[in-house]
Protein backbone atom coordinates (compact mmCIF):
# COMPACT_ATOMS: atom_id res chain seq x y z
CA UNK A 1 0.00 0.00 0.00
CA UNK A 2 3.03 2.55 0.84
CA UNK A 3 4.79 1.87 -2.55
CA UNK A 4 0.96 2.54 -4.30
CA UNK A 5 0.89 5.84 -2.56
CA UNK A 6 4.39 7.05 -3.26
CA UNK A 7 3.39 5.84 -6.46
CA UNK A 8 0.81 8.04 -6.94
CA UNK A 9 2.22 10.35 -5.22
CA UNK A 10 5.55 10.73 -7.90
CA UNK A 11 2.63 10.60 -10.59
CA UNK A 12 1.17 13.74 -9.29
CA UNK A 13 4.19 15.78 -8.31
CA UNK A 14 4.97 17.66 -11.84
CA UNK A 15 1.79 18.86 -12.00
CA UNK A 16 1.69 20.09 -8.91
CA UNK A 17 5.04 21.84 -9.68
CA UNK A 18 3.47 22.98 -12.62
CA UNK A 19 0.82 24.75 -11.24
CA UNK A 20 3.08 26.51 -8.86
CA UNK A 21 5.01 27.65 -12.41
CA UNK A 22 1.40 28.88 -13.69
CA UNK A 23 0.89 31.61 -10.01
CA UNK A 24 3.30 34.57 -11.79
CA UNK A 25 1.63 33.89 -14.89
CA UNK A 26 -1.95 34.09 -14.11
CA UNK A 27 -0.98 37.47 -12.22
CA UNK A 28 1.11 38.89 -15.27
CA UNK A 29 1.52 38.53 -18.67
CA UNK A 30 5.22 39.68 -18.98
CA UNK A 31 6.35 36.38 -19.14
CA UNK A 32 4.82 35.98 -22.82
CA UNK A 33 7.13 32.70 -23.66
CA UNK A 34 6.19 30.73 -20.40
CA UNK A 35 2.66 31.60 -21.10
CA UNK A 36 3.03 29.84 -24.69
CA UNK A 37 5.08 26.71 -23.72
CA UNK A 38 1.96 26.61 -21.23
CA UNK A 39 -0.50 26.41 -23.42
CA UNK A 40 0.95 23.22 -25.47
CA UNK A 41 1.06 21.62 -22.21
CA UNK A 42 -2.83 22.55 -21.81
CA UNK A 43 -3.30 21.19 -24.86
CA UNK A 44 -1.68 18.08 -23.81
CA UNK A 45 -3.40 18.14 -20.52
CA UNK A 46 -7.07 18.64 -21.90
CA UNK A 47 -6.48 15.67 -24.06
CA UNK A 48 -5.73 13.08 -21.33
CA UNK A 49 -8.44 15.09 -19.23
CA UNK A 50 -11.09 13.76 -21.58
CA UNK A 51 -9.51 10.29 -21.79
CA UNK A 52 -9.64 9.41 -17.86
CA UNK A 53 -12.08 8.03 -16.97
CA UNK A 54 -15.00 10.60 -14.99
CA UNK A 55 -13.84 9.53 -11.56
CA UNK A 56 -13.78 11.37 -8.14
CA UNK A 57 -9.96 11.52 -7.47
CA UNK A 58 -6.92 14.10 -6.81
CA UNK A 59 -5.37 13.73 -10.00
CA UNK A 60 -8.61 14.22 -11.94
CA UNK A 61 -9.02 17.48 -10.61
CA UNK A 62 -6.04 18.47 -10.93
CA UNK A 63 -6.45 17.59 -14.85
CA UNK A 64 -9.67 19.84 -14.34
CA UNK A 65 -8.30 22.50 -13.04
CA UNK A 66 -5.07 22.88 -15.63
CA UNK A 67 -7.63 22.42 -18.42
CA UNK A 68 -9.74 25.59 -16.91
CA UNK A 69 -6.73 27.72 -17.11
CA UNK A 70 -5.51 26.82 -20.30
CA UNK A 71 -9.38 28.00 -21.42
CA UNK A 72 -8.76 30.89 -19.74
CA UNK A 73 -5.44 31.67 -21.46
CA UNK A 74 -7.25 30.83 -25.06
CA UNK A 75 -9.93 33.22 -23.97
CA UNK A 76 -7.87 35.74 -23.20
CA UNK A 77 -5.57 35.43 -26.44
CA UNK A 78 -8.11 35.67 -28.62
CA UNK A 79 -10.36 38.57 -27.05
CA UNK A 80 -7.48 40.81 -25.99
CA UNK A 81 -6.82 42.28 -29.32
CA UNK A 82 -10.48 43.99 -29.76
CA UNK A 83 -9.91 45.03 -25.79
CA UNK A 84 -6.96 46.91 -26.14
CA UNK A 85 -8.26 48.44 -29.20
CA UNK A 86 -11.73 49.47 -28.09
CA UNK A 87 -9.55 51.05 -25.17
CA UNK A 88 -6.92 52.17 -26.96
CA UNK A 89 -10.09 54.35 -29.58
CA UNK A 90 -10.64 55.95 -26.44
CA UNK A 91 -8.01 57.50 -26.14
CA UNK A 92 -5.89 54.91 -23.35
CA UNK A 93 -3.15 51.81 -23.88
CA UNK A 94 -2.46 49.23 -21.03
CA UNK A 95 0.85 48.81 -19.40
CA UNK A 96 1.29 44.79 -20.76
CA UNK A 97 2.28 44.09 -16.44
CA UNK A 98 -1.39 45.01 -15.58
CA UNK A 99 -3.62 42.33 -14.26
CA UNK A 100 -5.42 40.09 -16.52
CA UNK A 101 -8.82 41.15 -16.40
CA UNK A 102 -8.60 44.94 -15.89
CA UNK A 103 -8.78 45.76 -19.81
CA UNK A 104 -11.65 42.78 -19.96
CA UNK A 105 -13.42 45.10 -17.27
CA UNK A 106 -12.71 48.25 -18.62
CA UNK A 107 -13.29 47.29 -22.44
CA UNK A 108 -16.76 46.10 -20.93
CA UNK A 109 -17.31 49.66 -19.60
CA UNK A 110 -16.80 51.52 -22.93
CA UNK A 111 -18.86 48.75 -24.75
CA UNK A 112 -22.00 49.00 -22.38
CA UNK A 113 -21.64 53.17 -22.75
CA UNK A 114 -19.73 53.58 -19.35
CA UNK A 115 -17.52 55.58 -20.53
CA UNK A 116 -17.56 57.79 -17.44
CA UNK A 117 -16.65 54.60 -15.23
CA UNK A 118 -14.11 53.33 -17.49
CA UNK A 119 -12.19 56.83 -17.41
CA UNK A 120 -12.55 57.26 -13.48
CA UNK A 121 -11.03 53.51 -13.14
CA UNK A 122 -7.61 54.60 -15.43
CA UNK A 123 -7.61 58.19 -14.43
CA UNK A 124 -7.26 56.37 -10.94
CA UNK A 125 -4.87 53.34 -11.70
CA UNK A 126 -2.62 55.68 -13.70
CA UNK A 127 -2.46 58.22 -11.00
CA UNK A 128 -2.12 55.49 -8.10
CA UNK A 129 0.48 53.80 -10.26
CA UNK A 130 2.79 56.91 -11.65
CA UNK A 131 5.74 56.51 -9.72
CA UNK A 132 6.07 53.56 -10.32
CA UNK A 133 5.30 53.72 -13.85
CA UNK A 134 8.30 56.56 -14.67
CA UNK A 135 10.80 54.44 -12.25
CA UNK A 136 10.58 51.97 -14.78
CA UNK A 137 10.37 54.06 -17.89
CA UNK A 138 13.22 56.28 -16.18
CA UNK A 139 15.66 53.03 -15.80
CA UNK A 140 14.97 51.79 -19.31
CA UNK A 141 15.76 54.85 -21.12
CA UNK A 142 18.31 56.38 -19.29
CA UNK A 143 19.58 58.88 -21.81
CA UNK A 144 15.94 60.77 -20.98
CA UNK A 145 16.11 60.54 -16.75
CA UNK A 146 16.07 64.56 -17.20
CA UNK A 147 13.35 64.95 -19.13
CA UNK A 148 11.32 62.05 -17.29
CA UNK A 149 11.68 63.60 -13.61
CA UNK A 150 10.83 67.15 -15.01
CA UNK A 151 7.60 65.85 -16.79
CA UNK A 152 6.61 63.92 -13.22
CA UNK A 153 7.29 66.74 -11.49
CA UNK A 154 5.61 69.41 -13.90
CA UNK A 155 2.69 66.85 -13.85
CA UNK A 156 2.42 67.28 -9.63
CA UNK A 157 2.48 71.06 -10.49
CA UNK A 158 -0.64 70.72 -12.39
CA UNK A 159 1.23 72.06 -15.52
CA UNK A 160 -0.99 69.47 -17.93
CA UNK A 161 -0.58 71.76 -21.15
CA UNK A 162 3.41 72.03 -21.03
CA UNK A 163 4.22 68.29 -20.38
CA UNK A 164 1.73 66.57 -22.75
CA UNK A 165 3.53 67.54 -26.21
CA UNK A 166 6.60 67.06 -24.35
CA UNK A 167 5.35 62.93 -23.62
CA UNK A 168 4.06 63.10 -27.14
CA UNK A 169 8.01 63.92 -28.43
CA UNK A 170 9.60 61.36 -26.00
CA UNK A 171 7.10 58.37 -27.68
CA UNK A 172 8.59 59.38 -30.97
CA UNK A 173 12.00 59.16 -28.98
CA UNK A 174 12.13 55.99 -27.15
CA UNK A 175 10.54 54.33 -30.70
CA UNK A 176 13.89 55.69 -32.31
CA UNK A 177 16.39 55.20 -29.94
CA UNK A 178 15.26 51.33 -30.22
CA UNK A 179 14.47 51.07 -34.08
CA UNK A 180 15.54 53.98 -35.89
CA UNK A 181 12.04 54.43 -36.28
CA UNK A 182 9.46 56.55 -34.78
CA UNK A 183 5.50 56.56 -33.65
CA UNK A 184 3.74 59.28 -35.51
CA UNK A 185 5.48 59.20 -38.54
CA UNK A 186 3.02 57.36 -41.02
CA UNK A 187 3.70 54.47 -43.71
CA UNK A 188 1.68 55.49 -47.01
CA UNK A 189 2.23 51.49 -48.15
CA UNK A 190 0.85 50.29 -44.59
CA UNK A 191 -2.52 52.10 -44.16
CA UNK A 192 -1.12 55.29 -42.86
CA UNK A 193 -0.29 53.80 -39.17
CA UNK A 194 3.21 54.57 -37.32
CA UNK A 195 6.25 53.67 -38.56
CA UNK A 196 7.18 51.51 -35.62
CA UNK A 197 4.18 49.02 -36.17
CA UNK A 198 5.16 47.01 -39.31
CA UNK A 199 8.98 47.06 -37.38
CA UNK A 200 7.70 45.60 -33.83
CA UNK A 201 5.25 43.19 -36.38
CA UNK A 202 8.10 41.88 -37.08
CA UNK A 203 9.71 41.34 -34.37
CA UNK A 204 7.13 40.18 -31.58
CA UNK A 205 6.66 36.37 -30.95
CA UNK A 206 2.83 35.35 -31.42
CA UNK A 207 1.84 35.71 -27.82
CA UNK A 208 3.18 39.53 -27.65
CA UNK A 209 1.16 40.03 -30.93
CA UNK A 210 -1.89 40.10 -29.29
CA UNK A 211 -1.42 43.37 -27.83
CA UNK A 212 -0.40 45.60 -30.71
CA UNK A 213 -3.85 45.73 -32.35
CA UNK A 214 -3.96 49.54 -31.06
CA UNK A 215 -0.62 49.81 -33.88
CA UNK A 216 -2.42 47.74 -36.45
CA UNK A 217 -4.90 50.22 -36.52
CA UNK A 218 -6.28 53.96 -36.49
CA UNK A 219 -6.42 55.51 -32.91
CA UNK A 220 -7.45 59.00 -32.03
CA UNK A 221 -4.32 60.56 -31.11
CA UNK A 222 -2.49 59.47 -34.44
CA UNK A 223 -5.34 59.74 -37.26
CA UNK A 224 -5.43 62.90 -39.41
CA UNK A 225 -7.73 65.57 -38.65
CA UNK A 226 -10.90 64.96 -41.26
CA UNK A 227 -10.75 61.52 -39.07
CA UNK A 228 -10.93 62.73 -35.68
CA UNK A 229 -15.26 62.82 -35.47
CA UNK A 230 -15.17 59.17 -36.16
CA UNK A 231 -13.85 58.31 -32.55
CA UNK A 232 -15.43 59.06 -29.33
CA UNK A 233 -12.09 60.55 -28.08
CA UNK A 234 -10.61 63.46 -29.56
CA UNK A 235 -7.34 63.83 -27.98
CA UNK A 236 -4.67 64.11 -31.22
CA UNK A 237 -1.27 64.43 -31.33
CA UNK A 238 -1.33 66.65 -34.79
CA UNK A 239 -4.00 68.62 -33.04
CA UNK A 240 -2.12 69.28 -30.13
CA UNK A 241 1.48 69.91 -31.92
CA UNK A 242 -0.40 72.78 -34.50
CA UNK A 243 -2.03 74.96 -32.31
CA UNK A 244 -5.52 73.70 -32.71
CA UNK A 245 -6.55 72.23 -30.11
CA UNK A 246 -6.28 74.35 -27.07
CA UNK A 247 -8.58 72.51 -24.70
CA UNK A 248 -6.52 69.47 -24.12
CA UNK A 249 -4.80 70.30 -20.95
CA UNK A 250 -6.13 68.44 -18.35
CA UNK A 251 -5.13 65.63 -15.63
CA UNK A 252 -6.99 62.87 -17.76
CA UNK A 253 -5.32 63.95 -21.31
CA UNK A 254 -2.29 64.13 -19.15
CA UNK A 255 -2.22 60.29 -17.97
CA UNK A 256 -3.68 58.74 -21.62
CA UNK A 257 -0.44 60.13 -23.17
CA UNK A 258 1.59 58.69 -20.55
CA UNK A 259 -0.16 55.19 -20.84
CA UNK A 260 0.85 55.62 -24.47
CA UNK A 261 4.47 56.12 -23.36
CA UNK A 262 4.57 53.06 -20.69
CA UNK A 263 2.95 50.98 -23.43
CA UNK A 264 5.38 51.95 -26.19
CA UNK A 265 8.11 51.09 -23.51
CA UNK A 266 6.30 48.35 -22.64
CA UNK A 267 6.92 46.52 -26.12
CA UNK A 268 10.55 47.78 -26.73
CA UNK A 269 11.64 46.47 -23.94
CA UNK A 270 9.96 42.57 -24.30
CA UNK A 271 11.11 42.82 -28.27
CA UNK A 272 14.51 44.01 -26.60
CA UNK A 273 14.57 41.56 -24.19
CA UNK A 274 13.40 38.60 -26.55
CA UNK A 275 16.27 39.46 -29.34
Amino acid sequence: MKNSFENIEKFIKPFREMQEKLKPVIEMQKRMEHINKMQKTFENINKIYTSVPKFNNVFLEQLKSFQEIGNRLKEYEAKTPDYLLLIAQNGWYMELDCEMKFPSEIAKDFAEDKSDIANEKLTNYYTENLDRIFAEITSRHTNRKEIFEQILSAFYRGEYYTIIPCILSQVDGICFDFTKKKFFIKEKDNKYLPQISSELEKSVGSFLNIYLSPLKNQTPIMVQEKQISEFPCKLNRHEILHGINVDYGNKENSLKVISLLKYISDLLIEIEEKH
